[in-house]
């Protein structure tokens, strides 16, 4: 009898021990629960603005509200070392803004010449603006779509070979597929062979243009084309009845605040549809702010949802790094898209990172440092700024709560261990 009562005793002992480490187990799951609940809402509260059509609290119509690296969550120390390396390497940079989160978080000048307010040639930085005034023409009605024949609105211009160009499209246009004979990028701007070079010394551009034999199927091959922009820029005016650059006032500039600009004209008067354009870097990266809300500004749609999505959906290919939607580059490896300008000027669009950057530039030959400056550099340093703000989390909040709920555990053990045990 002694000996069963000593069994009972320890298979009650047995079964307590094992009662309290299963309450221990469930309190540990439910405290790592916990925990992980915190750490992901925290990282929620960072990332929360990174997909979708996001909330803005204000618009920088009549300016740019400000926000430091801190409040922007990015890593000053890698900001710092983007400038030195900038400086180490001799770039005639003439400004970077970059704009997080909505708010303009860097702004600097690094060439005496050029201050905010100061107008800078974007050149092909202006393809992209008229590829949104296509898309708003489209909207609008003046123009049926992109697969509209551009013949249709040339019916006044004597054109050689007008069969071989029948089948040309505005969407040709827009991705320089057109397949019209065109030797810009392949030769330098200052050479006598440059397709370029001999429009602009034409006396009717868009003449010259289409009177350019037709090299390939149009649709076939992708070659870099300011020809193709400017007869873009050139329907915009015979579909809307108004200069390219009204257009682009009442639509865009307007709306934007953009009240400071200069565009260049052919000699009929059409403003130049592939470069051409001034712009001060604000105005840039107003533009660019667009672009990132899909179109929208002040709760007003004023470039076409679908048509922002499509410029850079789909585009075609050109090597291992680089695509080319609807006059927007895709960098598609970094999830961003690109106006990108002659000289190196910039308008670096992130949707995911809710991310603006505009670099204005001197550099006309060599090197190409913005990828290294974005990637190396902002990126990174929006990556460790959300890293710090983590940790910073951590330490305040959820190390605090850690402790007193393992104080908690450690109490409710000792309760457990010391209660005394009822033998039946």
């Amino acid at each position: 009898m002694k000996n069963q009562v000593l069994i009972k005793k320890d298979l009650l002992g047995l079964k307590s021990e094992l009662l309290l480490e299963l309450r221990l187990l469930e309190a540990k799951k439910t405290f790592s629960l916990f925990f992980l609940i915190i750490f992901l809402s925290v990282a929620f509260n960072q990332q929360s603005q990174v997909k979708g059509d996001l909330e803005r609290d204000y618009w920088p119509t009549n300016g740019w509200q400000y926000s430091s690296l801190k409040e922007a969550n990015l890593n000053e120390a890698r900001i710092n070392e983007m400038f030195e390396y900038i400086e180490e390497n001799n770039y005639d940079i003439d400004s970077v803004l970059i704009v997080k989160n909505g708010n303009l978080t860097v702004e600097e000048y690094l060439n005496e010449l050029y201050s905010f307010d100061t107008l800078h040639s974007v050149y092909s930085v202006t393809k992209s603006i008229v590829s949104a005034l296509i898309g708003i023409a489209i909207e609008e009605g003046h123009i049926e779509s992109v697969d509209q024949k551009i013949l249709d609105y040339f019916q006044d211009v004597s054109v050689l070979n007008v069969i071989d160009k029948e089948n040309i499209t505005v969407e040709h246009l827009l991705t320089h597929t057109s397949g019209i004979y065109w030797r810009e990028s392949q030769v330098p701007y200052s050479s006598p062979e440059n397709t370029f070079g001999k429009m602009t010394s034409s006396t009717n551009w868009v003449e010259f243009i289409l009177n350019q034999t037709l090299e390939y199927e149009p649709g076939t091959v992708r070659n870099y084309n300011s020809g193709d922009s400017h007869l873009l820029s050139a329907i915009l005016t015979n579909a809307t009845g108004v200069s390219t650059q009204q257009y682009a006032i009442e639509h865009i500039f307007d709306p934007l605040g953009i009240n400071r600009f200069e565009w260049q004209q052919d000699p009929q008067g059409i403003f130049f549809g592939g470069s051409g354009l001034l712009l001060n870097s604000r105005s840039m990266a107003k533009f660019g702010f667009l672009y990132l809300n899909n179109g929208t500004w002040d709760e007003n749609q004023l470039v076409p949802k679908e048509w922002v999505i499509n410029s850079t959906k789909d585009p075609v290919v050109i090597d291992d790094w680089a695509s080319y939607g609807y006059q927007w580059w895709v960098y598609p490896q970094v999830n961003s898209y690109l106006a990108l300008g002659f000289g190196q000027q910039i308008v670096w669009i992130t949707p995911e990172l809710d991310l603006v950057i505009v670099f204005t530039s001197s550099i006309f030959e060599g090197v190409w440092p913005f990828v290294t400056l974005a990637v190396d550099f902002i990126f990174q340093a929006i990556e460790e700024g959300f890293v710090e703000e983590t940790i910073s989390s951590f330490v305040f909040v959820i190390l605090p709560i850690t402790v007193i709920a393992y104080l908690i555990l450690i109490r409710n053990r000792r309760k457990d261990k010391t209660k005394p045990l009822k033998i039946q």
